[in-house]
């Protein structure tokens, strides 16, 4: 058990025993020269444990980036990241002990699985128990554990090259749980596109065993995925565009009908965000008239610029007179009366 000083962390307790993972308002800027980019723009959702979510969206729309910040990798900019198992807000905290606390609570599986191909299947997930820091008095029987865990006790001693793809898959997960297989829960493993090079009777089964281990051990998993076989066994979907959640669904989405399963959320702000697909095939307005009726909100997109409707001029007459009084004037050219 690892233990940190109080002293390093900035300790809040304000979140529910399930989160695993919270981002709050998260924002996150590129600078290169004089130029920036908005990569994550208040990002906010919560990871729970034992449950599988999956993040959705079209390339460039900050998926990786949202990977990164959760799992330590990047810092964000501006907003919050808790970690359950510091209590704490990581982005106050110096990378030591960010480092030091990855180690038992955040696992990676990639598309391509970085294994050593001399090694063979317990080798290679011994190796990352070493890298890990598992203690050498229980790694053996951990590795061990694992190795029965993902299914691969006939092939333990297959080196990388001579495993299938999906085989490769496993020794990639069960290398990510080294140090998560003693968390009690609240461990997570952060995946991209892990099934990307896979047939998909060889996904369905890799995504099979994500929830066997979800059961099982507890773990939670966050999926970066296009892949309608992997969105469809998630817990909760988050679809991100241009670095803005645009909206969260619940189990057993279908990837071509997202408008029938969008809920979309206010931000910290108090912004909604408009889905980009609806806006297109509204014709792309840019502003709208809000009101709240039966129980509804009813947006209807505002055709005038609202700017260039206080612009029309508007004929004013005297009232002792019946004189035009021009625009901005409050005397009568005609009569000199005031109005």
């Amino acid at each position: 058990m690892v233990t940190y000083s109080t002293e390093q962390l900035d300790l809040f307790g304000d979140y529910p025993d399930d989160v695993v993972i919270s981002c709050e308002n998260v924002y996150k800027i590129y600078k290169t020269h004089e130029l920036e980019v908005v990569a994550l723009s208040g990002v906010s959702l919560q990871i729970l444990e034992g449950k599988i979510m999956c993040v959705v969206g079209p390339s460039g729309s900050g998926k990786t980036t949202l990977t990164n910040i959760i799992g330590g990798i990047t810092k964000a900019t501006v907003g919050k990241v808790y970690w359950a198992n510091l209590r704490s807000d990581i982005t106050k905290i110096g990378e030591r002990v960010l480092t030091e606390a990855r180690r038992n609570f955040i696992g990676f599986v990639f598309q391509i699985n970085n294994l050593l191909p001399h090694l063979n299947a317990w080798q290679n997930i011994e190796l990352a128990a070493r890298i890990a820091g598992v203690p050498k008095s229980v790694r053996q029987d951990r590795v061990d554990r694992l190795i029965k865990l993902v299914g691969l006790e006939e092939r333990r001693h297959n080196k990388a090259t001579t495993l299938s793809g999906g085989e490769r898959s496993r020794v990639a997960i069960a290398s990510a749980l080294v140090n998560l297989i003693e968390t009690e829960g609240k461990g997570l493993v952060l995946c991209d596109e892990p099934t990307g090079d896979l047939d998909p009777e060889t996904a369905e089964r890799i995504l099979d065993l994500f929830q066997e281990l979800n059961e099982t051990l507890g773990t939670s998993f966050f999926i970066v995925t296009h892949s309608q076989q992997v969105a469809s066994k998630a817990d909760v979907t988050v679809e991100i565009r241009d670095g803005i959640i645009s909206g969260f669904h619940q189990a057993g989405i279908d990837l071509d009908t997202l408008d029938d399963t969008r809920v979309v959320k206010l931000d910290n702000n108090y912004r909604l965000p408009m889905p980009t697909d609806l806006l297109e095939a509204a014709g792309n307005p840019t502003q709208f008239r809000i009101s709240f009726e039966d129980g509804r909100f009813i947006l209807v997109p505002q055709l005038e610029d609202v700017v260039d409707t206080m612009r029309i001029q508007r004929t004013r007459t005297c009232r002792v007179c019946g004189n035009e009084i021009p625009q901005g004037k409050f005397i009568c050219p005609n009569c000199g009366s005031t109005i």
